[in-house]
């Protein structure tokens, strides 16, 4: 483990102190703005999980919600190209956006999730623990907690370099389940690097190596307000944004990966990003919706007359399997007949029935088709064979 080279043999309990003038450093750094290196490691995976961060971040000391206002954005290479997401914060005003699809909280709508949990959503996002301020927040929770054992160096030597850093470890039942190592500047203390090694022997075990950089002129405004933060990202706040993400928007895109269960009790499992064996049909349907034995009809004469080999699914919103096998009759070959779909409409932005979709063998949605028309045996047929 890379973090052996810098955590200690034994560890002693003391320099109190010192770690709470460090975060009062940390505190004071105000405007920040740093590349970020996020590599985790999993002893079950021969390669890291690397993620790529830019953090821009400002102190905000007057707001009770947040230390600072900040803004996160970050990219992981994935199978399907690259991940892309961010995290947002301004005054009352929380934003996370990954796997298209955006997520907001307004303290004026809801307060409830801003105050609840470890700090609310804003103080818990994904690598907002990385921000000066939080990392504050930690080391003073560290310190008052006294299954933390911590040591503060503020003059170390690291590979030839001076810095200061904070070596400590947590014992639950004599057991170490958190090592952690914290280097920074030993003047302006912008931290360098995080090194943390969880659940350290067992197989649940996993390190996390964290390394700031902080290029020449990089920068640009923490965003302050809405209207600063669509400028940055347009394209997320028109399609993906919850009041406007509709299936119509996710032509070109994975279609969101699903676990369901199917009418004879087994379980249909796709994963995002996965092919198919074939140009698959799917069918988000309502039992309740007149024409949904019309469409099921309809869709299978189009996979029948489709040239080359065609998957159907038909994912069924209901429980109610009775119904179910009245409408779709025996399941034949190269079907699949899924029920309680609810969560993948939801994910997929659906809200009329019928809406087929028409993906292609790499997974990706091809064509949207809402509702039921007479056309639709055609439609789909043109679809699959384009």
């Amino acid at each position: 483990m890379v973090i052996a080279a810098f955590y200690p043999l034994s560890l002693v309990a003391g320099g109190i102190c010192s770690v709470n003038e460090a975060a009062a450093r940390l505190d004071s750094l105000g405007r920040f703005a740093a590349d970020v290196n996020y590599a985790v490691s999993l002893p079950q995976n021969e390669d890291d999980v690397v993620y790529t961060l830019k953090i821009t971040s400002a102190a905000n000391s007057t707001d009770t919600l947040c230390e600072a206002r900040y803004l996160i954005d970050w990219s992981l290479p994935a199978q399907q190209g690259e991940s892309r997401g961010f995290q947002a914060y301004f005054p009352g005003h929380h934003y996370r956006y990954r796997d298209h699809r955006l997520q907001e909280y307004h303290f004026t709508w809801d307060s409830i999730p801003f105050l609840t949990g470890r700090g609310g959503v804003q103080r818990n996002g994904q690598f907002v623990d990385l921000l000066p301020q939080m990392l504050a927040r930690e080391i003073r929770a560290m310190a008052a907690d006294s299954t933390f054992y911590v040591r503060f160096r503020p003059d170390s030597v690291v590979s030839g370099q001076k810095v200061a850093v904070i070596r400590g470890a947590q014992k639950i039942q004599g057991y170490d389940g958190n090592l952690f190592t914290m280097i920074f500047d030993p003047v302006s203390y912008r931290p360098l690097k995080i090194y943390r090694e969880y659940n350290p022997g067992s197989i649940a075990e996993q390190s996390v190596t964290v390394t700031y950089s902080y290029p020449d002129g990089q920068g640009g405004d923490v965003p302050s307000s809405e209207e600063a933060l669509m400028a940055l990202y347009p394209e997320v706040f028109e399609k993906y944004r919850q009041s406007n993400y509709r299936v119509e928007n996710l032509r070109g895109l994975p279609i969101p990966g699903f676990a369901l269960p199917t009418l004879t009790g087994e379980r249909y499992t796709h994963h995002k990003g996965e092919p198919f064996a074939a140009p698959t049909v799917i069918a988000l349907l309502d039992p309740s919706v007149a024409t949904t034995a019309e469409t099921v009809a309809a869709l299978r004469k189009a996979v029948d007359t489709c040239p080359g080999q065609t998957g159907l699914i038909l994912a069924f919103t209901s429980t109610n399997t009775d119904t179910i096998e009245e409408i779709t009759g025996p399941l034949r070959e190269g079907e699949a007949i899924l029920i309680s779909a609810r969560p993948l409409t939801r994910d997929c932005g659906v809200n009329d029935f019928p809406t087929t979709i028409i993906t292609g063998r790499d997974g990706v949605i091809k064509d949207v088709i809402l509702g039921f028309n007479r056309n639709i045996t055609e439609n789909v047929i043109q679809s699959v064979s384009l």
